[in-house]
């Protein structure tokens, strides 16, 4: 059984053509030889991001990003920074324990790690993935991504539901019960195809 992380299955799906057999070679490398795993570019922003709503200081965490960034990071900090600002607005959801799980599909596993576990002020409480990439998340992404958190959401939040958060275009997206079912072939459908080049990588 093949195994990869949310956001590898999400990037694949969202590829198109020939691309995709070279995305999937790449993550095959990766999981053949874990030392040479490559750099989780966003993991700074999504710690920030943390910090800032643990301690109700999203402003201050934000700056610290972006200040301490490099010339070649400060740019997209400087964009998720203002996105996730805006995103919240208003809100003030509490920051919340969630968990992980790995969801089979056939012979591929996919792994489930949500940045965020938030509660809304109507007590409705979240596994939150957080999308950063400059790159606008499309509808279909984020119902397969938001698909997959509901299928490991009694391992990650028992009662809780899933949303996912384009953090650039401070958009969020959630599913309807009509939705999981239509899209559990399409999930489905998705991973055979992966691991049809996963085989002949």
């Amino acid at each position: 059984m093949a195994y990869i992380t949310l956001p590898t299955f999400v990037g694949y799906s969202a590829s198109t053509g020939p691309t995709r057999s070279s995305f999937v070679r790449r993550q095959r490398r990766l999981y053949e030889d874990p030392a040479r795993a490559a750099f989780n570019y966003y993991r700074r922003a999504a710690n920030a991001v943390r910090a800032g709503r643990a301690a109700r200081q999203d402003e201050v965490a934000m700056r610290s990003l972006v200040h301490h960034a490099d010339d070649r990071t400060r740019p997209h900090y400087s964009a998720i920074a203002e996105g996730w600002l805006r995103y919240l607005g208003r809100r003030d959801p509490k920051l919340i324990e969630v968990g992980r799980a790995r969801v089979p599909l056939g012979e591929l596993e996919v792994g489930l790690s949500p940045q965020l576990g938030l509660r809304k002020r109507n007590g409705q409480r979240y596994a939150t993935w957080l999308y950063f990439k400059e790159e606008p998340l499309t509808r279909d992404a984020a119902q397969l991504a938001l698909w997959l958190l509901t299928q490991g959401l009694s391992d990650i939040l028992p009662g809780g539901e899933a949303l996912v958060v384009d953090v650039r275009r401070a958009k969020e997206f959630t599913l309807t019960a009509r939705d999981r079912e239509r899209l559990r072939p399409w999930a489905h459908s998705e991973a055979s195809a992966f691991m049809t080049l996963w085989d002949a990588a």
